[in-house]
């Protein structure tokens, strides 16, 4: 426990105690050891931290102890005072203090341009506002006296130095530009999350633990590695490293990092301890039109865990492929979780999501099998933007200024939001431009270092997938300069020669219908490959093809539809029947049928008829790899998952689709009626 005054019974000190012991605990306790202490707080870092306790924010329980007719800090330098004389074995009692000084500095990030004072001192007022309505008349003391701020900023790195690494290792630096603000906004730069990224970076360097460098060269190495790299690096780091107003406080910062690194990489982890796992928004094309779901992604060494919410508990659990995860239980709501937020805490992971973002960018994504959440933009890649209304003048602005036409958006799956027409970015400058002006702060800039396809013959479009190419007119890869050296880029897994001019021809290499992987330094694209159909010779409709290339008849009534092998139901997209056919055979009408191209990912051919039992015929064989499925996926599982094929060669297989479709309904709320 920190040493306290005499005042210990005072109420309105029992929030800032428990305040300082949580914070002591968490940044500044033993599991630091040797480890340099990154003091980043923000508003959902706050939450995290006090979870399901009862006690006031952080801001209010600062505020109250503050004396307001005078010099506001001094309280807590009293109490400072008071802890220098004794045992010193704990930090400083200024620790809610300082928190709070972060979190200024974290919000002024969030909500002004650049780090000057003005800006900084305005974000204080509002952390620490006080419960009497001052009319904004408290800013004036809290910049006026800030120097005592400072003082304890000294004192907790004396306090560290004292320790000799055994609760953390000091990361606090003056700042020549910014001798007062500087402490706060240093630490509000790079997150406890980020540690493990830089510590891969340093790796990647070839730097050495102690190596005397130039933090110029540092930022620069750093920011070129990010661009091709940008997994475990926060949002907040990424921003950071292109704003050149910063840069004079993050220098510093990763020379001291280097200087205290051991020279080893760890799990990304946060603060507490916990694996961090990505959910992201994934908006999947459904029969019905749009579905929005969640995507969690799968994290090392974690096969399931339990996290609570504010809603309840969230219950992951490692899917099939074992690159996602299948989420049951209380599963949070989008529109709450968008707007307000969201923390979920297990016993060996951690979720979060930020809150107040009006835009949103998405691209495809094979694993999350639809267009899925991301924070970065490159050119030559295929987006969908989800917005606000707060978030339609931003983005209307960025289109405009990355030379894109606004076309009139439609309705989302989502209360309040819309969203846009499938867009592509092929100025680099001026994208890159137009996010600067935009104000945009959740989407960043990704120079166009990803593999991208030129060329080839794209087949028709229906199936949702922009790489489906026609067999032996596959596409060329564009290779970055960054990544053409021998080795770097694989195609299926084997080592791809890259000419000079980094353009490489895919024709005549002998690839096999189906799914291909090109892959460069943890960048990833596929594609796929389907052979040309033969025509009939009789224009006949002709059986069901045995592979999953070429066409099938289907018919013109009734709901038919193709099936994956993630449970995923592809619409068929059938030609109306004629007026002539309605209006000369009304007796027949009803029973005409169309051949259509069988997608690729199809497994099953599904058709139920207005009357009658459905049809399930086998496409191709594949083992069920199911994740979560959508309400309407579940909706029409509903009315094929008692459908039994007894009797038939693949009715083992069509079992075990079955058997993955009744494991996402509640149990005894199936049953045959």
């Amino acid at each position: 426990m920190s040493a306290r005054s005499g005042d210990r019974t005072d109420s309105r000190w029992a929030a800032f105690e428990w305040w300082q012991d949580r914070l002591a605990t968490v940044f500044f306790g033993e599991q630091q050891r040797n480890r340099p202490v990154l003091f980043f707080i923000n508003s959902t870092e706050l939450c995290d931290l006090q979870g399901g306790a009862e006690v006031e924010e952080l801001g209010a329980a600062v505020s109250s102890v503050l004396a307001w007719h005078g010099n506001p800090y001094s309280p807590v330098v009293d109490r400072c005072r008071t802890w220098r004389r004794g045992m010193r074995e704990d930090p400083p009692p200024s620790l809610p203090l300082l928190a709070a000084a972060v979190l200024a500095a974290a919000n002024m990030q969030r909500t002004e341009a650049g780090p000057g004072a003005p800006a900084y001192y305005a974000r204080l007022a509002e952390v620490l506002q006080p419960r009497w309505d001052s009319g904004g008349r408290h800013r004036k003391p809290l910049e006026s006296h800030y120097g005592a701020v400072v003082d304890q900023w000294v004192c907790l790195d004396e306090w560290l130095r004292e320790q000799g690494g055994a609760r953390g290792l000091s990361t606090i630096k003056e700042n020549p530009t910014y001798s007062k603000i500087g402490y706060a906004q240093s630490q509000a730069l790079i997150r406890a999350s980020d540690h493990a990224a830089l510590q891969r970076f340093f790796q990647a360097a070839s730097l050495s633990p102690g190596q005397p460098v130039d933090g110029t060269r540092l930022l620069e190495a750093l920011k070129q590695w990010s661009i091709i790299n940008p997994e475990g690096l926060s949002q907040t780091l990424r921003q950071t490293l292109h704003a050149s107003a910063e840069s004079g406080l993050l220098k510093p910062l990763l020379v001291t990092l280097l200087a205290n690194w051991d020279g080893t990489t760890a799990l990304d982890r946060s603060a507490s301890g916990l694996s961090q796992v990505p959910l992201r928004v994934v908006l999947d094309a459904d029969f019905m039109g749009w579905e929005m779901r969640w995507h969690a992604e799968a994290v090392d060494g974690v096969d399931r865990d339990r996290l609570q919410h504010s809603g309840g508990t969230l219950e992951l659990a490692l899917g099939a492929s074992h690159r996602a995860y299948t989420l049951s239980g209380a599963v949070p709501d989008l529109a709450q979780a968008l707007r307000h937020g969201l923390t979920a805490r297990g016993a060996r992971t951690r979720v979060r999501v930020e809150s107040s973002r009006d835009v949103l960018a998405l691209r495809e994504d094979p694993i999350a099998g639809g267009w899925t959440e991301t924070d970065g933009l490159t050119v030559f890649e295929s987006y969908v933007f989800l917005f606000t209304k707060s978030g339609q003048g931003p983005l209307q602005s960025l289109l405009a200024d990355a030379g894109q036409r606004w076309y009139h958006p439609e309705a989302a799956p989502l209360p309040g939001w819309k969203l846009t027409p499938e867009l592509r970015f092929t100025d680099e400058l001026a994208l890159r431009r137009a996010l600067e002006r935009s104000g945009i702060r959740n989407i960043r800039h990704v120079p166009g270092h990803r593999l991208s396809l030129r060329n080839g013959l794209l087949v028709k479009r229906e199936w949702q997938h922009r790489s489906l190419f026609l067999l032996g007119a596959e596409p060329d890869v564009v290779v970055p300069q960054e990544v053409r050296e021998a080795g770097l880029v694989t195609l299926d897994g084997q080592p791809l020669a890259v000419p000079a001019e980094g353009l490489v021809v895919l024709r005549d290499k002998g690839l096999a219908p189906g799914p291909h992987e090109l892959a460069a330094d943890g960048m990833v694209t596929d594609f796929y490959l389907v052979e040309a159909a033969e025509p009939p010779s009789d224009g006949s409709a002709g059986p069901v093809p045995s592979t999953h290339s070429g066409t099938v008849t289907v018919p013109l009534d009734g709901d038919v539809r193709f099936l994956t092998a993630q449970g995923h139901f592809l619409t068929i997209r059938r030609p109306p029947e004629p007026a002539w056919w309605s209006e000369r055979a009304p007796v027949l009408c009803g029973g005409g049928t169309a051949r259509v191209p069988v997608p690729p990912e199809s497994v099953w051919l599904v058709a139920i008829p207005g009357i009658g039992t459905p049809a399930v015929t086998l496409l191709r064989p594949q083992d069920p790899d199911f994740g979560t499925l959508s309400k309407s996926a579940k909706d029409f599982w509903s009315k094929v998952v008692l459908v039994s094929l007894t009797g038939l060669p693949h009715a083992t297989l069509w079992k075990r689709y079955r058997e993955a479709a009744l494991s996402q309904f509640p149990r005894g709320g199936f049953t045959r009626v």
